[in-house]
Protein backbone atom coordinates (compact mmCIF):
# COMPACT_ATOMS: atom_id res chain seq x y z
CA UNK A 1 0.00 0.00 0.00
CA UNK A 2 1.46 3.33 -1.09
CA UNK A 3 1.43 6.02 1.61
CA UNK A 4 1.51 9.72 0.77
CA UNK A 5 2.48 12.65 2.98
CA UNK A 6 -0.81 14.37 3.79
CA UNK A 7 -1.62 17.59 5.68
CA UNK A 8 -5.11 18.73 6.60
CA UNK A 9 -6.96 20.82 9.14
CA UNK A 10 -9.35 19.20 11.59
CA UNK A 11 -11.54 20.42 14.43
CA UNK A 12 -10.51 18.87 17.76
CA UNK A 13 -13.39 17.68 19.91
CA UNK A 14 -11.60 18.73 23.12
CA UNK A 15 -11.26 22.23 24.52
CA UNK A 16 -8.38 21.48 26.94
CA UNK A 17 -5.61 20.99 24.34
CA UNK A 18 -2.56 23.25 24.72
CA UNK A 19 -2.61 26.05 22.13
CA UNK A 20 0.09 26.35 19.47
CA UNK A 21 1.85 23.10 20.49
CA UNK A 22 2.74 20.00 18.50
CA UNK A 23 2.15 16.42 19.60
CA UNK A 24 3.17 13.16 17.95
CA UNK A 25 1.21 9.93 18.07
CA UNK A 26 -0.89 7.68 15.91
CA UNK A 27 -3.87 8.49 13.73
CA UNK A 28 -6.63 5.91 13.26
CA UNK A 29 -8.16 5.81 9.78
CA UNK A 30 -10.51 3.05 8.57
CA UNK A 31 -9.46 0.82 11.46
CA UNK A 32 -5.70 1.15 10.81
CA UNK A 33 -3.16 3.31 12.62
CA UNK A 34 -0.56 5.60 11.06
CA UNK A 35 2.22 7.73 12.61
CA UNK A 36 1.07 11.34 12.71
CA UNK A 37 1.55 14.70 14.41
CA UNK A 38 -0.90 17.47 15.23
CA UNK A 39 -0.25 21.14 15.93
CA UNK A 40 -3.07 23.13 17.49
CA UNK A 41 -3.74 26.70 16.38
CA UNK A 42 -2.97 29.46 18.87
CA UNK A 43 -6.43 30.93 18.41
CA UNK A 44 -9.73 29.24 19.21
CA UNK A 45 -12.67 28.80 16.86
CA UNK A 46 -15.31 31.49 17.12
CA UNK A 47 -17.96 28.79 16.54
CA UNK A 48 -17.07 27.00 19.77
CA UNK A 49 -14.31 26.78 22.37
CA UNK A 50 -12.40 24.04 20.55
CA UNK A 51 -9.14 24.56 18.65
CA UNK A 52 -8.27 23.54 15.13
CA UNK A 53 -5.35 21.21 14.46
CA UNK A 54 -2.99 20.96 11.52
CA UNK A 55 -2.53 17.22 11.06
CA UNK A 56 0.45 15.70 9.22
CA UNK A 57 0.58 11.97 8.43
CA UNK A 58 1.50 9.43 5.78
CA UNK A 59 -1.82 7.98 4.65
CA UNK A 60 -3.10 5.77 1.81
CA UNK A 61 -5.54 8.50 0.75
CA UNK A 62 -6.42 12.05 1.66
CA UNK A 63 -9.30 12.33 4.16
CA UNK A 64 -12.47 14.09 3.02
CA UNK A 65 -14.35 17.02 4.54
CA UNK A 66 -16.37 16.07 7.64
CA UNK A 67 -14.67 12.67 7.97
CA UNK A 68 -14.22 11.51 11.60
CA UNK A 69 -10.78 10.37 12.79
CA UNK A 70 -9.06 9.80 16.11
CA UNK A 71 -5.54 10.66 17.28
CA UNK A 72 -3.76 9.06 20.26
CA UNK A 73 -0.78 11.04 21.58
CA UNK A 74 2.47 9.10 22.06
CA UNK A 75 2.58 9.97 25.77
CA UNK A 76 -0.51 7.91 26.40
CA UNK A 77 -2.85 10.82 26.97
CA UNK A 78 -6.56 10.61 26.26
CA UNK A 79 -7.49 10.00 22.63
CA UNK A 80 -8.50 13.09 20.65
CA UNK A 81 -11.47 12.90 18.32
CA UNK A 82 -11.01 14.89 15.11
CA UNK A 83 -13.39 16.05 12.39
CA UNK A 84 -11.78 16.94 9.05
CA UNK A 85 -12.53 20.54 8.12
CA UNK A 86 -10.10 21.30 5.29
CA UNK A 87 -8.42 18.48 3.35
CA UNK A 88 -5.26 19.34 1.43
CA UNK A 89 -3.86 22.06 3.69
CA UNK A 90 -0.90 22.52 1.33
CA UNK A 91 -3.28 23.89 -1.31
CA UNK A 92 -4.33 26.75 0.96
CA UNK A 93 -3.01 30.22 0.33
CA UNK A 94 -0.94 31.49 3.23
CA UNK A 95 -3.24 33.23 5.67
CA UNK A 96 -2.68 35.06 8.92
CA UNK A 97 -4.06 32.99 11.76
CA UNK A 98 -7.07 35.28 12.31
CA UNK A 99 -8.11 34.83 8.68
CA UNK A 100 -7.27 31.15 8.78
CA UNK A 101 -9.57 30.61 11.77
CA UNK A 102 -12.37 32.56 10.06
CA UNK A 103 -11.93 30.42 6.93
CA UNK A 104 -11.92 27.17 8.90
CA UNK A 105 -15.01 28.32 10.80
CA UNK A 106 -16.89 28.64 7.51
CA UNK A 107 -15.78 25.15 6.45
CA UNK A 108 -16.69 23.71 9.84
CA UNK A 109 -20.35 24.61 9.39
CA UNK A 110 -23.10 22.73 7.54
CA UNK A 111 -22.59 21.52 3.98
CA UNK A 112 -24.22 24.62 2.45
CA UNK A 113 -21.84 26.94 4.33
CA UNK A 114 -18.89 24.81 3.26
CA UNK A 115 -19.97 24.96 -0.40
CA UNK A 116 -20.39 28.75 -0.32
CA UNK A 117 -16.99 29.17 1.37
CA UNK A 118 -15.32 27.14 -1.38
CA UNK A 119 -17.15 29.13 -4.08
CA UNK A 120 -15.96 32.41 -2.53
CA UNK A 121 -12.40 31.07 -2.30
CA UNK A 122 -12.48 29.90 -5.95
CA UNK A 123 -13.18 33.46 -7.04
CA UNK A 124 -13.61 34.21 -10.73
CA UNK A 125 -12.41 30.81 -11.90
CA UNK A 126 -15.58 29.31 -10.44
CA UNK A 127 -16.06 26.04 -8.60
CA UNK A 128 -16.38 22.79 -10.53
CA UNK A 129 -17.95 19.49 -9.56
CA UNK A 130 -14.65 17.59 -9.79
CA UNK A 131 -13.02 19.84 -7.19
CA UNK A 132 -16.03 19.53 -4.88
CA UNK A 133 -16.23 15.74 -5.08
CA UNK A 134 -12.53 15.46 -4.26
CA UNK A 135 -12.94 17.82 -1.32
CA UNK A 136 -16.08 16.57 0.40
CA UNK A 137 -17.09 13.31 -1.31
CA UNK A 138 -20.73 14.41 -1.51
CA UNK A 139 -22.54 12.93 -4.49
CA UNK A 140 -23.30 15.08 -7.57
CA UNK A 141 -27.07 15.07 -6.82
CA UNK A 142 -26.37 16.28 -3.26
CA UNK A 143 -24.07 19.03 -4.58
CA UNK A 144 -26.67 20.14 -7.14
CA UNK A 145 -29.35 20.30 -4.44
CA UNK A 146 -27.15 22.41 -2.17
CA UNK A 147 -26.19 24.69 -5.08
CA UNK A 148 -29.82 25.22 -6.06
CA UNK A 149 -30.66 26.20 -2.48
CA UNK A 150 -27.79 28.69 -2.46
CA UNK A 151 -28.83 30.07 -5.85
CA UNK A 152 -32.39 30.52 -4.59
CA UNK A 153 -30.94 32.54 -1.68
CA UNK A 154 -28.95 34.69 -4.14
CA UNK A 155 -25.60 33.37 -2.89
CA UNK A 156 -24.31 31.64 -6.06
CA UNK A 157 -24.94 31.34 -9.79
CA UNK A 158 -25.16 27.90 -11.38
CA UNK A 159 -23.41 28.17 -14.75
CA UNK A 160 -23.70 24.47 -15.60
CA UNK A 161 -25.66 21.64 -13.95
CA UNK A 162 -23.89 18.57 -15.29
CA UNK A 163 -21.12 18.61 -14.45
CA UNK A 164 -21.81 21.26 -11.82
CA UNK A 165 -20.10 24.63 -12.26
CA UNK A 166 -20.94 27.51 -9.88
CA UNK A 167 -19.80 31.06 -9.19
CA UNK A 168 -20.35 32.90 -5.92
CA UNK A 169 -22.41 36.09 -5.85
CA UNK A 170 -19.57 37.86 -4.06
CA UNK A 171 -17.11 37.03 -6.85
CA UNK A 172 -19.70 37.86 -9.51
CA UNK A 173 -20.41 41.32 -8.08
CA UNK A 174 -16.68 42.02 -7.95
CA UNK A 175 -16.30 40.87 -11.56
CA UNK A 176 -19.20 43.00 -12.83
CA UNK A 177 -17.67 46.16 -11.34
CA UNK A 178 -14.19 45.30 -12.65
CA UNK A 179 -15.50 44.79 -16.20
CA UNK A 180 -17.45 48.06 -16.14
CA UNK A 181 -14.35 49.88 -14.86
CA UNK A 182 -12.16 48.32 -17.55
CA UNK A 183 -14.59 49.28 -20.35
CA UNK A 184 -14.69 52.85 -19.05
CA UNK A 185 -10.87 52.99 -18.97
CA UNK A 186 -10.72 51.53 -22.49
CA UNK A 187 -13.02 54.28 -23.79
CA UNK A 188 -10.86 56.98 -22.19
CA UNK A 189 -7.71 55.62 -23.84
CA UNK A 190 -9.32 54.86 -27.23
CA UNK A 191 -12.19 57.33 -27.69
CA UNK A 192 -12.28 56.77 -31.47
CA UNK A 193 -13.08 53.06 -31.14
CA UNK A 194 -16.67 51.84 -30.84
CA UNK A 195 -16.02 49.53 -27.90
CA UNK A 196 -14.00 46.72 -26.39
CA UNK A 197 -13.79 43.46 -28.38
CA UNK A 198 -15.18 40.46 -26.47
CA UNK A 199 -11.93 38.61 -27.17
CA UNK A 200 -9.93 41.31 -25.38
CA UNK A 201 -12.21 41.15 -22.33
CA UNK A 202 -11.90 37.38 -22.18
CA UNK A 203 -8.09 37.59 -22.35
CA UNK A 204 -7.89 40.50 -19.90
CA UNK A 205 -9.84 38.72 -17.16
CA UNK A 206 -8.94 35.12 -18.04
CA UNK A 207 -12.59 34.09 -17.93
CA UNK A 208 -14.47 31.17 -19.40
CA UNK A 209 -17.08 32.23 -21.95
CA UNK A 210 -20.09 31.32 -19.70
CA UNK A 211 -18.79 33.52 -16.87
CA UNK A 212 -18.00 36.43 -19.18
CA UNK A 213 -21.41 36.32 -20.89
CA UNK A 214 -23.20 36.08 -17.54
CA UNK A 215 -21.44 39.24 -16.35
CA UNK A 216 -22.00 41.14 -19.62
CA UNK A 217 -25.68 40.22 -19.74
CA UNK A 218 -26.12 41.47 -16.16
CA UNK A 219 -24.42 44.77 -17.04
CA UNK A 220 -26.55 45.10 -20.17
CA UNK A 221 -29.74 44.31 -18.22
CA UNK A 222 -28.81 46.97 -15.64
CA UNK A 223 -28.28 49.51 -18.44
CA UNK A 224 -24.58 49.96 -17.73
CA UNK A 225 -23.21 48.38 -20.91
CA UNK A 226 -24.34 47.88 -24.49
CA UNK A 227 -23.51 44.69 -26.40
CA UNK A 228 -23.24 45.15 -30.15
CA UNK A 229 -22.02 42.06 -31.97
CA UNK A 230 -18.55 41.34 -30.62
CA UNK A 231 -18.13 44.83 -29.12
CA UNK A 232 -18.92 46.07 -25.60
CA UNK A 233 -19.35 49.74 -24.69
CA UNK A 234 -20.73 51.88 -21.88
CA UNK A 235 -24.35 52.83 -22.48
CA UNK A 236 -23.39 56.52 -22.21
CA UNK A 237 -20.41 56.29 -24.56
CA UNK A 238 -20.27 58.13 -27.89
CA UNK A 239 -17.41 57.41 -30.28
CA UNK A 240 -15.35 60.52 -30.97
CA UNK A 241 -14.42 60.83 -34.63
CA UNK A 242 -11.94 63.14 -36.25
CA UNK A 243 -13.47 65.54 -38.80
CA UNK A 244 -12.11 63.58 -41.74
CA UNK A 245 -13.40 60.28 -40.29
CA UNK A 246 -16.87 61.74 -39.84
CA UNK A 247 -16.77 62.82 -43.48
CA UNK A 248 -15.70 59.32 -44.57
CA UNK A 249 -18.52 57.73 -42.55
CA UNK A 250 -21.02 60.06 -44.20
CA UNK A 251 -19.57 59.20 -47.63
CA UNK A 252 -19.92 55.45 -46.89
CA UNK A 253 -23.54 55.99 -45.92
CA UNK A 254 -24.23 57.98 -49.10
CA UNK A 255 -22.55 55.31 -51.21
CA UNK A 256 -24.77 52.62 -49.75
CA UNK A 257 -27.83 54.82 -50.21
CA UNK A 258 -26.98 55.44 -53.88
CA UNK A 259 -26.00 51.87 -54.68
CA UNK A 260 -29.00 50.54 -52.78
CA UNK A 261 -27.82 46.96 -52.53
CA UNK A 262 -24.07 47.42 -52.12
CA UNK A 263 -21.83 45.79 -54.70
CA UNK A 264 -18.74 46.99 -52.86
CA UNK A 265 -16.74 44.41 -50.96
CA UNK A 266 -15.07 45.22 -47.68
CA UNK A 267 -11.69 45.22 -49.44
CA UNK A 268 -13.00 47.61 -52.10
CA UNK A 269 -14.26 50.00 -49.43
CA UNK A 270 -10.85 49.90 -47.71
CA UNK A 271 -9.16 50.80 -51.00
CA UNK A 272 -11.76 53.39 -52.02
CA UNK A 273 -11.60 55.34 -48.75
CA UNK A 274 -7.92 54.56 -47.98
CA UNK A 275 -8.74 53.27 -44.50
CA UNK A 276 -7.12 50.68 -42.29
CA UNK A 277 -9.46 47.64 -42.06
CA UNK A 278 -9.90 48.05 -38.31
CA UNK A 279 -10.88 51.71 -38.80
CA UNK A 280 -13.39 50.84 -41.50
CA UNK A 281 -14.86 48.22 -39.17
CA UNK A 282 -15.26 50.92 -36.50
CA UNK A 283 -17.10 53.24 -38.90
CA UNK A 284 -19.35 50.46 -40.17
CA UNK A 285 -20.08 49.41 -36.58
CA UNK A 286 -21.10 52.99 -35.82
CA UNK A 287 -23.46 53.06 -38.79
CA UNK A 288 -24.91 49.72 -37.65
CA UNK A 289 -25.26 50.99 -34.08
CA UNK A 290 -27.01 54.14 -35.35
CA UNK A 291 -29.29 51.84 -37.41
CA UNK A 292 -28.42 53.69 -40.60
CA UNK A 293 -27.32 50.49 -42.29
CA UNK A 294 -28.00 46.77 -41.84
CA UNK A 295 -25.75 43.81 -42.51
CA UNK A 296 -26.59 40.30 -43.66
CA UNK A 297 -25.00 37.11 -42.39
CA UNK A 298 -23.08 36.97 -45.68
CA UNK A 299 -21.69 40.46 -45.09
CA UNK A 300 -23.90 42.42 -47.53
CA UNK A 301 -24.56 46.01 -46.51
CA UNK A 302 -27.83 47.83 -47.09
CA UNK A 303 -28.92 51.35 -46.28
CA UNK A 304 -31.74 51.21 -43.75
CA UNK A 305 -33.87 53.73 -45.67
CA UNK A 306 -33.78 51.60 -48.84
CA UNK A 307 -34.59 48.46 -46.86
CA UNK A 308 -37.57 50.23 -45.26
CA UNK A 309 -38.76 51.29 -48.71
CA UNK A 310 -38.44 47.69 -49.91
CA UNK A 311 -40.47 46.46 -46.91
CA UNK A 312 -43.23 48.91 -47.80
CA UNK A 313 -43.25 47.71 -51.41
CA UNK A 314 -43.60 44.08 -50.29
CA UNK A 315 -46.43 45.05 -47.94
CA UNK A 316 -48.20 46.83 -50.78
CA UNK A 317 -47.89 43.75 -53.00
CA UNK A 318 -49.28 41.56 -50.21
CA UNK A 319 -52.20 43.95 -49.64
CA UNK A 320 -53.02 43.74 -53.35
CA UNK A 321 -53.29 39.97 -52.98
CA UNK A 322 -49.88 38.94 -54.31
CA UNK A 323 -48.55 36.32 -51.87
CA UNK A 324 -45.78 34.85 -54.03
CA UNK A 325 -42.62 36.50 -55.36
CA UNK A 326 -40.44 35.08 -58.12
CA UNK A 327 -36.86 36.12 -58.81
CA UNK A 328 -38.13 37.85 -61.95
CA UNK A 329 -40.75 39.76 -59.95
CA UNK A 330 -38.09 40.84 -57.50
CA UNK A 331 -35.69 41.97 -60.26
CA UNK A 332 -38.43 44.16 -61.77
CA UNK A 333 -39.34 45.53 -58.34
CA UNK A 334 -35.79 46.52 -57.42
CA UNK A 335 -34.05 47.00 -60.74
CA UNK A 336 -31.26 44.67 -59.60
CA UNK A 337 -29.52 42.07 -61.71
CA UNK A 338 -29.82 38.39 -60.80
CA UNK A 339 -26.27 38.59 -59.34
CA UNK A 340 -27.55 40.85 -56.54
CA UNK A 341 -31.23 39.90 -56.47
CA UNK A 342 -30.57 36.34 -55.26
CA UNK A 343 -28.40 37.25 -52.21
CA UNK A 344 -30.79 40.07 -51.32
CA UNK A 345 -33.74 37.67 -51.40
CA UNK A 346 -31.79 35.36 -49.08
CA UNK A 347 -31.24 38.34 -46.77
CA UNK A 348 -34.98 39.03 -46.77
CA UNK A 349 -35.45 35.38 -45.76
CA UNK A 350 -33.06 36.05 -42.81
CA UNK A 351 -35.15 39.06 -41.79
CA UNK A 352 -38.37 37.04 -41.96
CA UNK A 353 -39.90 39.20 -44.72
CA UNK A 354 -39.99 36.32 -47.21
CA UNK A 355 -39.82 32.53 -47.04
CA UNK A 356 -38.45 30.34 -49.82
CA UNK A 357 -40.72 27.60 -51.16
CA UNK A 358 -39.08 25.80 -54.09
CA UNK A 359 -38.16 28.36 -56.78
CA UNK A 360 -40.57 30.99 -55.45
CA UNK A 361 -40.96 32.92 -52.24
CA UNK A 362 -43.89 33.71 -50.02
CA UNK A 363 -44.28 37.28 -48.83
CA UNK A 364 -44.66 36.99 -45.04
Amino acid sequence: MKLTETRFYAAAQRADLPRGQEQTGRLTLAGRQYPASIRTTALTSSRNSQPYCLVAARLPEEPAWNQRLSFRPAKGEMEIELRVVCPGADRLKKKKEEKLIAWLDRLAGPAGEMLLALADEAGLRGLRQEDLVNFCRLTPPELRRLSMELEKEGQVYILEFSPLFILSQRSFSFLVDKIAGYVESYHQKRPAESGVPLKKLKERFGLSRPVLLLALNRLARDGRLVLSGDLVSLSSFQTRLATEEAAVMEAIEQLLRQEKFSSSSFEELVKKFKLHPSRLNTLLDLLLKQKKIVKSQEGFLLHADWLESLKNQLTELKNRGQRELSVGDFKRLTGLTRKYAIPLLEFLDELGLTRRVGNRRLII
